[in-house]
């Protein structure tokens, strides 16, 4: 097959999202154009105000070019209920998502990469949803700068009772998740209090200039079950932080790794 060109440039990635702000990223499919094609489907899940044709712009094709398929799930701020966080919320349609791409594929099994809070999503469906069938399918866990351990939103919510009204009221309206990264928040507290997930494979790859999760090993002590990688051991001078990571190549070599390690 002919390989999709692939640029790790977060510009470029921008660029791209400016072109289809609601498309996908190159080397993606929807469940609707799925195939069966015998290899276990990714699914790929950005960050709080994410989107997928942007933060997946270099990681899709490369995968594509590995021959796996690519399925990017995208959540757009679900709002907490007296009944259910919202990350719960969103957890149970990446499950409606997950079985939707196993039927269009005719897939056992997915494996799922995941971006920040993209991440964490995908960790409290394996770990807090364990009723779910798509929970019982995920083969593989990789959490790129996950928030495992809550974000402080570069310092803003290290003393989140502290805030001004207004700002709390702002953070409600742009970001209705805020209270749930918090560190040690419910929603992180039960993910880390669940049972591990035994058929599912986590890794974590962090860097150390992450200006989300301070101190970035947050996110490595919130999931000591995990394969743990720090970017910088695998490039010295690679100076790149939470957003970064997603365009970098060899954070991304280290997600295929990941992946398949034979």
């Amino acid at each position: 097959m002919d390989l999709l060109p692939v640029q790790y440039s977060r510009r470029a990635a921008l660029r791209h999202r400016a072109e289809h702000p609601r498309g996908l990223p190159p080397g993606a499919r929807s469940p609707e154009s799925a195939t069966a094609s015998g290899t276990t489907p990714v699914i790929l899940i950005h960050g709080t105000n994410g989107r997928s044709s942007s933060d997946w712009f270099t990681l899709a094709p490369l995968l594509a070019n590995a021959g796996r398929e690519v399925y990017p799930f995208g959540w757009r701020r679900a709002r907490p209920t007296a009944e259910a966080s919202a990350t719960h919320r969103h957890a149970l349609e990446l499950a409606a998502f997950v079985d939707e791409v196993r039927a269009a594929t005719g897939a056992d099994r997915v494996d799922v990469v995941g971006h920040s809070w993209g991440a964490v999503l995908a960790r409290y469906l394996v770990r807090c949803l364990p009723g779910e069938p798509a929970a019982e399918s995920v083969r593989s866990v990789v959490g790129l700068a996950p928030t495992y351990g809550g974000t402080t939103l570069h310092g803003v919510l290290r003393r989140p009772d502290q805030l001004p009204a207004g700002l709390r009221r702002w953070l409600d309206a742009k970001i209705p998740t805020w209270r749930e990264q918090v560190p040690g928040s419910a929603v992180l507290t039960a993910i880390r209090s669940a049972p591990e997930a035994a058929s599912t494979r986590f890794t974590t790859i962090v860097t150390r200039y992450d200006q989300m999760v301070t101190p970035y090993t947050a996110s490595l002590a919130a999931a000591p079950d995990a394969t743990q990688v720090v970017l910088q051991q695998h490039a010295r001078r690679a100076i790149v932080g939470h957003l970064g990571i997603l365009h970098h190549p060899a954070a991304l070599a280290q997600v295929l790794r990941a992946l398949d390690p034979a």
